[in-house]
């Protein structure tokens, strides 16, 4: 036995939030550790991990009951946690993060700079990753900056590896990376705790699972004796009769029109159309121009040409401001660059971009306000204390909750979703598709940009697919596969039949 917590129980304000859970873990195992946003998992790997204190129960590692008192102690026994948005310092080099507070030295104290290169470079080339070790880790993509934290896990030695949503913004081929890294893991007796919303890596990877809710432990067993279905339904505590909600068969006027929208290096000569009522699903590998797409249309980088028509008239937005004015709304995949004040209350982010709705003489209506923020809160079924809870104690899947609200309080008439449902669990994501397909009842717009490609399938009525920052198919919602989108978006052919 690697790693066994017994018991183990912690409480925030009064509220129980793990309530005497146990957990094993053996070597060479990779241990699904599942349930809704919420459910107790983040708590219990800060247990682990040395970020949190217990208020009960025990954690025993290899036999030996140890206490982890910080995260330097968790490092010292063998304990890695790599997060969905890595802890790097990002303008430090890739070797000083690696290395960072273990730096090779030389006789003398002095740090050993070219020993610390050396080793990086042969740790990254062992992931098969040719990133060089004097790149500022902020210039990195995000897979390149994650493939840093799991050097750094390996440079330690470490025994168990905790991974947080580690293919929430990877492509095919990094989660096929990544699945190779854990298997490497796994052969040499490591130890992987692996956290995921995504239930069909869960059967390609994992050997057990653990599922947990409301704070309590469920059930645990080998994989493959539950099927995603049965999976879901301990997660949810019901079967969900319906994951994803009817395609729209009827569209309204046209919405929006983009006529060859170019940004130099970015993307060239897109077009399409959107009407009332429509989903435009767009799918791409990683740097095809999805997200920057996104970014042109809601005003925060320029086109070098092309034309947008809102309701057929001609819109150029100098910024977001404008964008939001027109009743444009855009969730981001990064929540902490999109303009979640995290010190802020829930509230306060989620009537943010719809102030000019609660205007009143030049004042806000708080009581409006508040009302607004509740609808919205019932709407989406965050999970929270209080509205005046500040965002960053909720989970990450709440928060993405709260930044989809803030438009539907901005009474958005177009929604422009980049990974909507990145880190949120299958419950939660089941209840985003019933409000999405809501507002297009409603004859409101919405493009997804997703690399959810069972996601894309089942909500959008067309997928526009782009490579290298161009179109390259543009298919109907009966005629969509997973292998058609896959092949489209790599520049491979076709060779059809189902996915």
């Amino acid at each position: 036995m690697l790693l066994k917590v017994t018991g183990m129980t912690k409480t925030y304000f009064g509220v129980t939030v793990l309530d005497h859970v146990n957990f094993e873990l053996h070597a060479g195992e990779v241990h699904a550790l599942l349930g809704q946003n919420g459910a107790g998992k983040s708590t219990l790997v800060k247990l682990i991990s040395g970020v949190e204190q217990p208020d009960q129960g025990e954690i025993a590692i290899e036999g030996r009951h140890i206490r982890i008192s910080s995260t330097m102690e968790a490092q010292k026994l063998g304990i890695s946690t790599i997060y969905q948005e890595t802890s790097l310092v990002p303008d430090m080099t890739v070797a000083e993060n690696i290395f960072m507070g273990r730096e090779p030295r030389r006789l003398g104290g002095f740090v050993h700079y070219g020993k610390m290169k050396r080793e990086t470079k042969r740790i990254l080339k062992q992931l098969g990753y040719s990133i060089h070790p004097n790149s500022i880790v902020r210039d990195l993509s995000h897979s390149e900056q994650q493939a840093v934290s799991i050097a750094k896990a390996l440079s330690m030695k470490c025994k168990i590896i905790i991974m947080d949503e580690p293919t929430a913004s990877l492509t095919e081929q990094e989660c096929e990376r990544l699945f190779q890294i854990i298997r490497l893991f796994k052969s040499e007796g490591v130890g992987i705790i692996y956290i995921t919303h995504r239930l069909q890596e869960v059967r390609r990877i994992c050997d057990r699972v653990t599922i947990l809710k409301d704070g309590q432990h469920v059930m645990t067993g080998q994989v493959d004796r539950y099927s995603e279905k049965e999976m879901i339904t301990y997660m949810v505590g019901r079967e969900l009769s319906q994951y994803f909600p009817p395609v729209a068969d009827e569209i309204g006027q046209e919405l929006m029109r983009v006529e060859r929208l170019s940004k130099k290096h970015n993307f060239y000569d897109v077009s399409f159309t959107l009407h009332e009522g429509e989903i435009l699903g767009i799918a791409g590998l990683a740097d095809s121009g999805g997200t920057e797409l996104a970014n042109a249309l809601f005003g925060r980088i320029r086109p070098d040409a092309g034309t947008i028509y809102w309701r057929n008239e001609r819109v150029l937005f100098k910024n977001p401001r404008e964008a939001i004015h027109h009743r444009f709304g855009l969730v981001d995949k990064d929540r902490l660059k999109a303009g979640m004040f995290t010190d802020m209350p829930i509230s306060k982010n989620l009537t943010m971009s719809g102030l000019r709705h609660l205007n009143k003489l030049q004042f806000i209506d708080l009581k409006k306000e508040q009302d607004k923020a509740l609808d919205a809160i019932i709407q989406l079924d965050i999970k929270m204390l209080d509205p005046d809870q500040e965002i960053k104690f909720l989970s990450g899947g709440n928060q993405q909750k709260v930044m989809f609200g803030r438009w539907l309080v901005a009474e958005s008439e177009l929604y422009i979703l980049n990974e909507p449902t990145r880190g949120v669990d299958v419950g939660a994501k089941s209840e985003l598709y019933s409000v999405i397909r809501e507002l297009v009842l409603e004859g409101k717009g919405v493009i997804i940009i997703s690399s959810d490609l069972a996601e894309l399938i089942g909500l959008s009525t067309r997928i526009l697919v782009m490579r290298d920052g161009r179109v390259v198919d543009m298919i109907e919602h009966e005629s969509a596969t997973e292998s058609r989108i896959i092949s489209a978006a790599s520049g491979l052919p076709n060779e059809g039949g189902k996915s």
